[in-house]
């Protein structure tokens, strides 16, 4: 299984139209890589889905650079991993 910032760097990558080698930790999203905060959202949806993790977007918003939604999204897969699993009473 790849890596969670393999994973973020690869959906990024394909984003923005560049090669995987060309993305940074130390770009800023919008800056280095044009993103708007719309296709920020879009971009965290789909590495949602690949994750296979239900996402809780509260701080998408104080995500700037690459490194930063990498950092999002380990915690993310920390958190979602954390959660007990969901039961089933059963009431006769």
């Amino acid at each position: 299984m790849r890596s969670t910032r393999s994973i973020v760097l690869h959906v990024l990558a394909h984003h923005a139209g560049r090669p995987m080698s060309t993305i940074h930790r130390w770009q800023a999203l919008e800056g280095d890589l044009d993103m708007t905060p719309l296709e920020l959202v879009l971009v965290a949806l789909e590495i949602e889905g690949i994750l296979d993790i239900d996402l809780d977007v509260d701080g998408l918003d104080r995500v700037r650079t690459v490194g930063d939604l990498a950092t999002f999204f380990t915690r993310e897969v920390a958190r979602s991993r954390l959660q007990p699993a969901a039961f089933r009473l059963d009431v006769a």
